[in-house]
């Protein structure tokens, strides 16, 4: 008589002899996993991890940087900026839709653990709550129920036809679970009866948890972070799904605020951890002694008393400015539109973007700035990944995180020098621009051609400012910096390299046209291109001169 689960490759494929196989044939099997995941791991090696939803990396730089836990952990995102930003953060990508992917492929089968992070806007407050439909969280139950019946099956209890004479170690009697009845692609299927097709991306957990559960042994951990307006419905159906059959032995969720970590930022987050083998110390989650609170000022090096805009003049219930003397609301994609209420012009650099949400300066976010933007907004803060992969593998995170903290908050780093904040009083007092000069590409200049392109260099009050503009397509990028050179001995092409400078190893865009800049000739005329009252500014102390 057999019970309980069956620790079988249900792929239904026969094992393969990787000896035979050539490197290509190897590689082809493999796919889109590495070659090495095709044997069993070696003693010593990294313990092997699939991520969903991975995103630009914070969980992985949260586990790797802050807690120093090495992870052989392969990340799964669509976005293709996305996980060019991981990789070149030094993480593993694969760019591929994770419903596309079947969780029994043969190179999974001694992982170790499992990280999810679905997307949450059919959750959070910020989107349209579409998870709260009734109807659609029914469907989202009923696709829990089936990820069970197309990975683990349905309960069977056959017996022979000799009940009189027959003993418990009788052949023909059968008692367990029957093994996948239908597939994966069904359950998946199923999401198009949702209003947001997003809100199924949630039944992944349950249909990668059971599926690698039912491949092997060796599978024993998983965690998923989630809005923490997920509701509590939802909850207990993914809780319900691992706790049949008496497979995992301890699951549960916590809501956890990143700002009582360290954060300079408030991101509250549910958190899900489920352990196969063991009980998890949930008090591991809470940190001996109480972590310093830091203000969005302090993080940024601003002085007090600024306040940051996030709506424009738009006045909505939840007001339109937070004070940078607290923690910074909960950053999203909007922050590249935000701006300190006494700077209008000015928006926040995406290293300051992400030092909010706990990243190192120069962190390589790649694409367009609304792309960067929305990577910063979507990722779990590297704090936290420490804190939750911490406690759930019963790993020391606390004084790591402290250090961590320290580093990137408490001490002198690059993001202070980029600018520094004038004060309203301040800037009453400063003329904007005194002097500028426009240049051109000379003809025949091998990168920029004349007629596509203007470069406007002004100076004076205490800044230089960069402005290239491009025509056709149009792309236009601005910079400053705080500059107090003498206005009347400026060589432009030197303060336009200057400015470019500073800002190219952040800004693609400055990158690309300083380089391209010294491969010809600059066409100067000045002053031109200023506004209407630096131009009378630029005027009267002409005359006065």
């Amino acid at each position: 008589m057999s019970t309980g689960f069956a620790l079988a490759d249900r792929s239904c494929e026969a094992e393969p002899d990787l000896d035979s196989l050539s490197a290509e044939e190897l590689e082809k099997l493999a796919a889109p996993y590495p070659v090495r995941w095709l044997y069993p791991p070696k003693p010593g090696e990294r313990d092997r991890v699939v991520y969903l939803f991975a995103g630009a990396g914070g969980l992985e730089i949260g586990i790797r940087d802050v807690l120093g836990h090495d992870l052989d952990i392969i990340g799964i995102e669509i976005n293709k900026d996305a996980s060019a930003t991981a990789i070149a953060a030094g993480l593993q990508r694969i760019t591929a839709d994770v419903t596309a992917l079947s969780p029994f492929h043969i190179a999974l089968r001694w992982t170790k653990g499992l990280i999810v992070t679905a997307p949450c806007q059919g959750w959070t407050p910020a989107g349209k709550r579409a998870g709260l439909n009734p109807v659609n969280q029914q469907v989202i139950l009923d696709m829990f129920i089936s990820a069970w019946e197309a990975t683990v099956g349905v309960w069977e209890d056959l017996e022979c036809s000799e009940e009189l004479d027959c003993t418990d170690d009788c052949d023909g009697c059968h008692e367990g679970w029957t093994g996948p009845i239908y597939g994966i692609g069904e359950v998946r299927a199923m999401s198009k009866q949702l209003t947001d097709e997003r809100l199924g991306l949630i039944a992944e957990v349950v249909i990668w948890g059971l599926a690698l559960g039912m491949q092997s042994s060796d599978f024993s951990w998983m965690a998923m972070e989630q809005s923490s307006a997920l509701p509590e419905l939802i909850v207990d159906g993914i809780r319900e799904e691992f706790r049949c059959g008496d497979e995992w032995l301890d699951t549960g969720f916590q809501i956890l605020d990143a700002v009582n970590y360290g954060l300079a930022s408030r991101r509250k987050r549910n958190f899900w951890l489920a352990s196969r083998y063991g009980f998890i110390d949930w008090s591991r989650l809470t940190p001996v002694r109480e972590i310093p609170t830091t203000t969005a000022a302090k993080a940024l090096g601003w002085p007090e008393g600024v306040r940051v805009n996030t709506r424009g003049v738009r006045k909505t219930q939840g007001g339109n400015w937070w004070s940078a003397d607290k923690p910074a609301v909960a950053i999203t994609s909007k922050i590249r539109g935000w701006y300190p209420e006494h700077d209008p012009e000015y928006r926040f650099t995406l290293d300051e973007a992400a030092l909010l949400n706990g990243f190192r300066p120069g962190y390589p976010w790649a694409g367009s700035r609304s792309s960067a933007c929305q990577q910063i907004g979507d990722v779990v803060a590297p704090p936290m990944g420490a804190v939750v992969i911490g406690a759930l593998l019963s790993r020391p995170w606390e004084d790591q995180l402290r250090a961590y903290l320290d580093e990137i908050y408490h001490r002198t780093t690059t993001v202070t020098e980029h600018r520094s904040v004038v004060t309203p009083a301040e800037r009453a007092h400063r003329c904007t621009t005194t002097h500028a000069a426009l240049a051109l590409p000379a003809p025949g200049h091998p990168a920029l051609r004349s007629e596509a392109y203007r470069i406007t260099v002004s100076w004076g009050g205490g800044q230089a400012r960069v402005h290239v503009r491009q025509f056709q397509p149009h792309i236009s990028t601005r910079c400053k910096i705080d500059w107090n050179g003498d206005s009347s001995a400026v060589e432009p092409q030197e303060l336009l390299h200057e400015v470019l400078a500073r800002h190219a190893w952040r800004d693609r865009t400055a990158r690309f046209f300083l380089h391209a800049l010294d491969e010809g000739e600059l066409e100067w005329w000045a002053p031109v291109d200023m506004r209407g009252r630096d131009r009378d500014q630029f005027e009267h102390s002409t005359r006065r001169s």
